[in-house]
């Protein structure tokens, strides 16, 4: 196997604050789109991950591509960053996720993972992002 690179560019971002949707709770949404490139006999994939903070949880939403093969499977750590009410440092919370897929359709995955009550979410990073084509398929471009 190749040595794995991945270089993170942010492609697109923003934000919106909606109105409160419990007793003295906001919710806050960010998407951002990443993409991962990796130097190897891997495939590439990319990750565009919407998430929101609702009450002592952060809910994810990620949509996976990769346009070197169809059938593919791959891992992520999802890399959750917290602050607790009334403190100035933060937490980074890591959770690890699989994913595959039979042919080249995306793959959405939904997740909700425990921060914590009185926290803050900051921000989620999809991290150390893994692509492989599935044994009959080789990535476009390889022999």
């Amino acid at each position: 196997m190749g040595r794995l690179m991945a270089a993170l560019v942010l492609l697109a971002s923003t934000a919106t604050l909606a109105g409160e949707t419990e007793a003295n709770s906001v919710e806050f949404s960010k998407t951002f789109e990443m993409k991962v490139e990796h130097e190897s006999a891997l495939c590439a994939s990319t990750a565009s991950v919407d998430y929101f903070q609702r009450g002592a949880e952060a809910e994810l939403e990620a949509t996976i591509d990769n346009h070197d093969c169809a059938a593919s499977s791959g891992e992520f750590v999802v890399e959750v960053t917290i602050r607790a009410d009334g403190t100035d440092a933060s937490e980074k919370l890591k959770f690890p996720e699989t994913w595959s897929r039979d042919d080249d359709s995306s793959v959405i995955v939904k997740r909700r993972y425990p921060i914590g009550d009185d926290t803050d979410l900051l921000r989620v990073k999809v991290r150390k992002m893994r692509c492989t084509c599935d044994e009959a398929e080789e990535p476009a471009g390889n022999p």
